[in-house]
């Protein structure tokens, strides 16, 4: 189209535009819209709610992607202390047990007529078959060779090594170790040997005597190592090994596999 053509489509619609204004001012009703009101109304009451939906879309999203945020955070903060509080919780577990350990090792201090020095698990034999543990106590200490080694629960081994700040215990479970034992109701001897793990052996208990289940079986003070009436374990089974003697197996009292702290009886002083 020619410059001069758009300029008279220009002037018409402009003519137009003035005339429906001019329409719309002159109308009875002032407070309506009038024919161009509408019909810009209707035009852009589409686009009007589409942008109003797009707002409120992008500000929901908004919302959201900050509350994300701020859960994300939180969540950390949380597992954070959830971290802490397990630490602590395992902590304090472990301090309740190492106490009531040490409260046994105490009151079988107490109880007993002996000397004694407390001594820390430091090292353990990792071979299956024998059962061997090193302490942080040694000759300095007083500690000497065949000295019995006890827990709070009872007897755990003797000692077989000595050096100046450690030593090595044989427990009761090496099939190296030997006991004299005495069934506590019954009093029968007999002997307990380690069979590598889990339940001592009891050999050459006297087929005379009726024994009770769940006997008690203490040291019997016979063979120069264990003091008497040290408490080894509980009878577990026992049956018949020979025309003359039974045999079976002993339960022992301390957990072997799980000692942490032992009570090393000392030689008595020479007096002079």
């Amino acid at each position: 189209m020619s410059p001069r053509g758009r300029f008279i489509l220009f002037v018409i619609v402009l003519l137009a535009v003035l005339a429906l204004l001019t329409g719309q001012v002159r109308g009875e009703d002032r407070r309506s819209l009038g024919p161009l009101g509408r019909t810009i109304l209707t035009v852009l009451t589409p686009l009007q709610t589409a942008l109003a939906r797009v707002a409120d879309s992008v500000a929901r999203g908004w919302e959201i992607y900050t509350e994300i945020g701020r859960l994300r955070t939180e969540n950390a903060r949380l597992r954070e202390e959830v971290q802490r509080l397990s630490g602590d919780v395992t902590r304090l577990r472990e301090t309740a047990q190492a106490a009531q350990r040490l409260e046994s090792l105490l009151a079988f201090r107490l109880q007993t007529p002996y000397r004694v020095v407390a001594a820390r698990v430091v090292g353990r034999d990792p071979a299956r078959w024998f059962a061997t543990i090193v302490v942080d106590r040694g000759s300095t200490d007083g500690v000497a060779r065949n000295a019995p080694v006890v827990t709070g629960e009872g007897a755990a081994g003797r000692v077989i090594e000595v050096t100046p700040f450690s030593s090595r215990v044989l427990l009761l479970s090496d099939p190296r170790s030997a006991v004299s034992v005495i069934l506590q109701s019954s009093r029968e001897i007999g002997v307990v040997e380690g069979m590598g793990e889990g339940d001592l052996q009891l050999k050459y208990v006297s087929r005379a005597t009726a024994v009770p289940k769940d006997e008690v079986v203490v040291t019997s003070g016979q063979g120069g190592v264990f003091p008497p009436g040290i408490v080894v374990g509980r009878l577990a089974t026992l049956r018949a090994g020979s025309a003359i003697f039974r045999e079976g197996t002993v339960r022992p009292a301390a957990d072997l596999s799980r000692i942490e702290e032992v009570l090393i009886i000392l030689p008595e002083p020479s007096s002079r």
